[in-house]
């Protein structure tokens, strides 16, 4: 399923058939101003983040037959502007993240929604407006992570704060980058071991460079940094994919895709090089999600450079997955990954179990309740039956009464 925005149905998508070929599109906002920010689940359904033209949040949950969607924030002044949206899906909220503008400052927010129940946005922090502010991520345990870049007195800096959903609470940042010169456009993607890749690019007095680093889980330690490309040119169109064990840091110049290539967990790096493309003319940024296992263990990525040929083509990634054998290690992960998702579906199940037994309980409590005031009724009722047919005979007895003194009244003057 592809999600765009088109100019006369407004945000939509369209299917992919067995022949690619793209269905029509199919309308599910037409009130709205791109850009706008979209995640899939496990269970296929997607959980969509945009603005409409008064500058309004909305999330819109789709699955298989229903759209629903809900205010998450109203705007305070009728106007629009670049919110930078995203959001993370766990297992029972939905993190909104999002940059509003207030007294000629940039607050990134985070806002949770769970169920229907919509929770007020609390501040990050104040950050920096640029092509790529920040950059979001979230580790096998549900903690997420922010990196976006902020001054340290004299230059900006790249770093980040940890989000612990149990605790519900954001840490202090802690800095990346230490370097004598600006530090901008954080891009990140995390493995299944939760090691964290990140490329950002750093102003030196005559170059730009592309520079990449890691940290492994439990230590906060970062790698030293390897300058990937230097230019005269921003990298403002660059990420950074792991496939198949292979670390890619890409970056786009005229419609060109160029990338140097880590197979040893970044040691070392191929010299960069140009990448053929088949449709470099029609060249697209694409957000790409597969709930396929086989991709899904084999592939990480924000987005990959991409083309609407033949439904559609990747750079990079259909190249090199088609005949690609799965280890034993890739197999032990990708079951391991398994079974922390059916934990997951079975706690979602015992959770929805214990929600639905508190609401018989309640119902049954309801229903007592309402059995015990139905006797009363009934009891009144009764009551009043009987009072009713005492009236009722009383009337009739005073009715024949009157008849009888009648009757005699009219004797008597016969008589």
């Amino acid at each position: 399923m592809n999600f765009y925005s088109d100019e006369r149905y407004g945000l939509c998508y369209s299917t992919l058939s067995k022949r690619n070929t793209w269905s029509e599109p199919i309308s599910i906002n037409k009130n709205f101003l791109p850009p706008f920010y979209i995640d899939m689940d496990f269970e296929d359904n997607f959980h969509i983040l945009f603005q409409d033209k008064q500058g309004n949040i909305f999330y819109t949950f789709l699955d298989k037959s229903n759209v629903n969607t809900l205010q998450v924030l109203k705007s305070n002044v009728a106007t629009s502007y670049n919110k930078y949206l995203k959001l993370i899906v766990s297992r029972n909220t939905i993190n909104i993240f999002f940059i509003i503008d207030h007294n000629n400052s940039h607050i990134l927010a985070h806002q949770t929604i769970n169920g229907k129940a919509i929770n007020p946005p609390k501040v990050i922090d104040y950050v920096l407006k640029n092509d790529h502010p920040y950059s979001l991520l979230t580790d096998k345990s549900g903690n997420i992570y922010v990196f976006y870049q902020v001054s340290d007195g004299k230059y900006l800096q790249i770093g980040f704060k940890k989000y612990n959903p149990n605790q519900k609470i954001w840490g202090e940042f802690t800095p990346v980058t230490r370097f004598n010169g600006d530090c901008q456009f954080p891009k990140t993607v995390i493995d299944n071991k939760d090691i964290i890749s990140i490329i950002y690019q750093r102003k030196t007095d005559k170059q730009i460079e592309l520079i990449y680093q890691q940290k492994v889980p439990e230590r906060n330690m970062w790698s030293s940094e390897t300058i990937i490309q230097t230019s005269s040119y921003a990298f403002n169109n660059s990420s950074i994919i792991l496939l198949n064990g292979n670390i890619i840091v890409y970056w786009i110049r005229d419609d060109s895709i160029y990338y140097s290539m880590s197979s040893d967990l970044g040691k070392t790096w191929t010299k960069s090089s140009k990448f053929i493309f088949p449709a470099s003319k029609q060249l697209l940024c694409f957000s790409y999600k597969s709930n396929n296992p086989y991709e899904s263990d084999s592939i990480y990525a924000r987005e990959i450079p991409g083309s609407y040929l033949n439904g559609y083509k990747l750079a990079f990634h259909q190249n090199s997955t088609n005949n690609t054998s799965i280890s034993t290690d890739e197999l032990k992960s990708m079951i391991v990954d398994g079974m922390h998702l059916l934990k997951g579906n079975v706690e979602d199940l015992f959770e929805a179990d214990n929600s639905i037994k508190e609401s018989i309980s309640k119902i049954d409590n309801m229903c007592k309740t309402i059995h015990k005031e139905l006797i009363k009724q009934s009891v009144k009722i009764t009551y009043l039956e009987n009072e009713i047919g005492k009236l009722r005979s009383n009337m009739k007895f005073s009715e024949e009464s009157s008849t009888s003194d009648d009757y005699k009244i009219q004797n008597s003057k016969d008589e």
